[in-house]
């Protein structure tokens, strides 16, 4: 097979997917992670139910693509903001706004991943690796400020788990109470109290 016949076939292969993505996110609004069914994401992709087991031998396997899928232009742009040359409380702030702006955008969705506890397995190892993940970038910009004197020296690891927890924290409150916080908000509550703590200053 040629080099141009292999990425023809790559290309027909991730529009699919993206067809097939957007399709799934159009059942799940209309008939929640029990309606789910792979007759209904084929008949709303305009695709035969054979070709969608094509892509996805199942609903499980659909589902961690779905999760995946919503969740790499986060990942993708936490690596671009780590490797850029600025320093590390603008990099935390940054991530930040790229989590909860994410969160903005795709509330229906992340209310079926995160909070129905069926969902929630389909998708679990793979949010793990996804939470080590940016647990290790928070332990890199904590050295990073630290090394720069904007922080005082701290345990890195223990404060990226408890940093990354109060941020998941309050994804889920916002999920489970029906809110709708300003992203800036979020932001800068987050950024308050762990920069400058909740003590009164003498």
């Amino acid at each position: 097979m040629t080099r141009l016949t292999e990425r023809c076939r790559d290309l027909v292969a991730s529009a699919m997917k993206d067809g097939i993505y957007e399709a799934a996110i159009e059942v799940l609004g209309q008939h929640g992670i029990e309606g789910l069914t792979m007759d209904r994401v084929a008949e709303v992709a305009g695709v035969a139910k054979g070709s969608l087991y094509n892509y996805f031998r199942n609903k499980e396997e659909l589902v961690r693509f779905i999760f995946e899928k919503t969740m790499e232009p986060a990942k993708r742009a936490e690596r671009e903001i780590l490797a850029m040359p600025i320093p590390a409380v603008k990099k935390l702030e940054s991530c930040l706004r790229v989590w909860f702006a994410l969160l903005a955008r795709n509330r229906g969705l992340f209310d079926f991943l995160l909070n129905d506890p069926a969902t929630r397995r389909l998708h679990d190892p793979r949010e793990r690796g996804n939470r080590e993940e940016a647990i290790g970038m928070l332990r890199t910009i904590f050295r990073q400020g630290i090394e720069e004197g904007a922080f005082r020296p701290f345990d890195v690891s223990r404060a990226a788990e408890m940093f990354f927890g109060a941020v998941m924290v309050s994804v889920e409150q916002q999920l489970a109470l029906g809110e709708e916080r300003p992203v800036d908000e979020s932001v800068g509550s987050l950024i308050d109290v762990f920069l400058h703590g909740v003590a009164a200053k003498a």
